[in-house]
């Protein structure tokens, strides 16, 4: 790895803390750190960061389960908290008890429950004190020649090592996404090795049969291998839809075609050594995209509006492979996918200078085009995590076609040339107005980017610009595809 690359990667770790972040592509030849907020249960928000690599691990966020095991009737991934086709599927007697278990130090690591279709691999555990009583810290392996966490082949031949593992109550969870490989094999492993339980040293090693006989039965692959061309020149390809028991999974893929690159080469040299991540702007036009998407029924009813963003690059040009699951589509009634949106960051140019202390009394207006920005507030919050003083703002925006501006595009400069780089915010949309535009807030928690871990802010700067140099773009597509689960 270059001294550029490092440099790259650890700009995308610093902006993994944030709660709104892009999906970014290292931009390099051979390899590729994508920094994604990915959620263990579609429905739920995951509140930490996730670096995507040759499969994808998500973890539990939150789990609503009772305070003794006796508690579960028959399945914990049947509870309440997991999606509605992981629930599912529980119900449907596609997971698989475990009981397998290894006690150190007084402490068990038991695995109670596995549920594994060719898209997901989901493991339960729990750890509990020689009395029987949970233990709630996470597990980690601390010794470098211990992966802690591996997903095995029939061969015996590691799949991936990239795991997670996260705790509510009595029960943790490790998840797997499968299928980034389009030719990979079905898992046959589970193996565990922790060295280091709480403030505990020991050695909790497991091999855990993973089977998936019944669910794979259970799996229809539909063929679709249709293409269709934007106005933007990107050229989607839809290959497979995969039905399994515990969701409904969509395999595209969607590359630029040679005249867009050029288009996207002058935005390129727009976004150069601009935003709080300059050495990732210029490849935003080419990889910064998403799909909206939803599926509607033979009576014409339409489900909720989804986009696809869970992607693997293919370059550094925005040539993706993409898989996204949903909760399963009913079996044999008639149903069609319908991609209806393309999501695309764009350069963008908004600039406004206040002082603090007469924005707090009256709120600053900018108006770019017909998107209204409107900064209503600015003052010194403490940070949970540092406890030290930053910058908080509160930004209102209309906007007929705005669906996402993510922290590093927000750029803040004193009168000095200090730049404040947004490290957390928060999103909330409102009503549209009668001009057809939404109405979103933004809350960004902004600090001092002299220093990585967040410098002490004693005082609000007499006067502040704000600048905005990308936002995403909500452009409409028709494509509609018959995708019924036979």
């Amino acid at each position: 790895m270059t001294n550029e690359e490092r440099q790259i990667q650890e700009t995308l770790r610093k902006v993994a803390g944030a709660v709104e972040t892009p999906n970014f592509h290292m931009p390099c030849k051979n390899h590729v750190v994508q920094v994604r907020r990915r959620s263990v249960f579609r429905s739920k928000k995951w509140t930490s960061i996730g670096i995507a690599s040759a499969v994808v691990v998500a973890l539990l966020t939150s789990m609503q389960v009772s305070p003794t095991f006796a508690a579960y009737v028959k399945s914990i991934f049947a509870q309440d908290g997991f999606d509605e086709g992981v629930q599912q599927a529980a119900r449907q007697g596609f997971s698989e008890t475990s009981n397998l278990s290894v006690t150190d130090q007084g402490i068990t690591l038991e695995v109670k429950e596995i549920i594994a279709d060719p898209v997901q691999v989901m493991v339960a555990l729990m750890i509990k004190q020689s009395d029987g009583k949970p233990l709630l810290p996470n597990p980690s392996a601390t010794n470098a020649e211990s992966t802690a966490v591996e997903l095995l082949d029939a061969k015996g031949e590691v799949m991936t090592d990239k795991w997670g593992t996260t705790f509510e109550e009595n029960v943790g969870v490790v998840r797997f996404i499968l299928g980034e490989k389009e030719q990979e094999p079905l898992p046959k492993t589970l193996s565990i090795h922790f060295d280091e339980i709480g403030d505990r040293k020991g050695n909790w090693k497991l091999q855990v049969p993973i089977t998936m006989a019944k669910t794979t039965a259970a799996t229809t692959v539909l063929p679709v291998n249709q293409t269709q061309m934007t106005k933007h020149g990107l050229k989607m390809t839809l290959h497979q839809i995969v039905h399994t028991p515990t969701a409904t999974r969509i395999e595209l893929e969607t590359q630029w075609t040679e005249a867009a690159k050029k288009q996207l080469e002058q935005e390129a040299k727009q976004l150069t050594g601009k935003t709080t991540n300059p050495d990732y702007a210029p490849f935003l036009p080419y990889q910064q995209y998403g799909l909206g998407y939803y599926y509607e029924g033979a009576d014409g009813s339409k489900g909720k509006e989804r986009i696809i963003y869970n992607s693997y690059s293919m370059d550094r040009y925005g040539h993706f492979r993409w898989i996204n699951d949903d909760d399963p589509l009913p079996k044999g009634k008639a149903a069609t996918l319908v991609i209806n949106s393309l999501h695309k960051a764009i350069p963008y140019d908004m600039s406004v200078t206040f002082h603090p202390d007469e924005l707090n009394k009256k709120p600053v207006i900018q108006q770019v085009g017909e998107d209204i920005f409107t900064l209503k507030s600015i003052k010194l919050a403490k940070d949970d995590d540092s406890e030290k003083q930053q910058m908080e703002m509160e930004i209102e925006i209309q906007s007929r076609d705005i669906t996402r501006i993510y922290l590093p595009w927000w750029v803040l400069q004193d009168g000095q040339g200090t730049t404040y780089r947004a490290k957390m915010g928060h999103q909330s949309k409102g009503p549209v107005d009668q001009s057809g535009r939404e109405r979103a807030t933004y809350k960004i928690r902004l600090e001092d980017s002299r220093d990585w871990e967040g410098g002490e802010i004693t005082k609000l700067p007499e006067k502040l610009t704000l600048r905005l140099d990308a936002v995403q773009k909500k452009y409409p597509l028709e494509w509609r595809i018959p995708v019924t689960n036979q």
